[in-house]
């Protein structure tokens, strides 16, 4: 599905500050989050992720500038908790699951703001909850405690928790924090499909780049807390950008089988190397 032309989140000059902090968390940073793209976040440690993260959530009130969701007159962090998780879910980093439930009890959990904490489950909270299950495949595991699955599939519960409170705007901090190569690509197969095939606006804190070119749509870089430029993998995901913005040398080529940006740290290293190793061979 391609990506329609309302936002379904605008960030609108969002300036955060901490406490006792001497410098801005995020600087005016202005963004459009659409229905039916992967919008990725990148950037160097502390550029400001997380902070845009929670800041767009609602959870962190901005000093000036707001956050707001596609028909709403309110900003995010002036709603009530129980109307924000109906537009918008968030899976934090390193996010842990209640020990002692199923993976089915935990899902549930992302029906609170339906029912509460202490009201009855309804048939559609069930309906909703077996949804969630099948859409990140794991109906056989439904039955099973969460104590004994891999990392893989608990960010694959997490993702269906998140499903289950029917909102269509998705929060993702580090997806693939902690999660090797094959959940790495199963888990951002996943958020990419469901951006183009049911329209949700998927939004990930990232650090992968390489990750980030093949499945971003869109690349939104930070530095120092001020949005450095957003587009294309194509069109952001250049030497000339990066390098500067990592402090570090970057050699950008197309991936030799799909095109997407390739980014290869120390690259024209590596790239004498790899013209090197072929007279090695013919001499051999």
């Amino acid at each position: 599905m391609s990506a329609r032309s309302d936002p379904a989140l605008r960030l609108e000059d969002l300036t955060v500050r901490y406490p006792a902090a001497a410098a801005d968390a995020l600087d005016r940073v202005s963004l459009e989050i659409r229905n039916g793209e992967l919008l990725a976040i990148a950037g160097p440690n502390g550029c400001g992720k997380t902070t845009l993260l929670r800041a767009a959530s609602g959870v962190l009130a901005p000093l000036s500038g707001r956050a707001s969701g596609a028909g709403q007159t309110h900003p995010m962090h002036k709603l009530p908790p129980e109307k924000r998780a109906r537009l918008l879910a968030v899976v934090p980093q390193m996010a842990g699951l209640p020990s002692g439930f199923t993976v089915a009890e935990a899902v549930m959990l992302g029906r609170i703001s339906f029912h509460g904490w202490f009201g009855p489950e309804t048939p559609a909270d069930r309906e909703s909850v077996r949804a969630a299950i099948a859409a990140v495949g794991l109906e056989s595991v439904s039955g099973q405690s969460i104590e004994t699955l891999s990392g893989g599939t608990a960010q694959r519960v997490l993702i269906a928790r998140a499903l289950a409170q029917g909102a269509s705007i998705l929060l993702m901090d580090e997806p693939t924090a902690h999660l090797d190569i094959r959940f790495q690509i199963e888990t951002l197969t996943l958020l990419r499909r469901f951006a183009r095939e049911r329209g949700h606006a998927v939004v990930a804190a990232m650090h992968d780049l390489n990750l980030v070119a093949r499945f971003a749509d869109r690349i939104a870089l930070l530095s120092g807390g001020r949005l450095v430029c957003c587009g294309s993998p194509q069109t952001v995901l250049t030497a000339e950008i990066l390098s500067p913005l990592f402090h570090h040398p970057m050699l950008v080529v197309p991936h030799p089988l799909y095109g997407y940006p390739l980014i290869l740290p120390d690259g024209e290293e590596l790239l004498k190397s790899a013209v090197k190793l072929p007279r090695t061979h013919k001499k051999r």
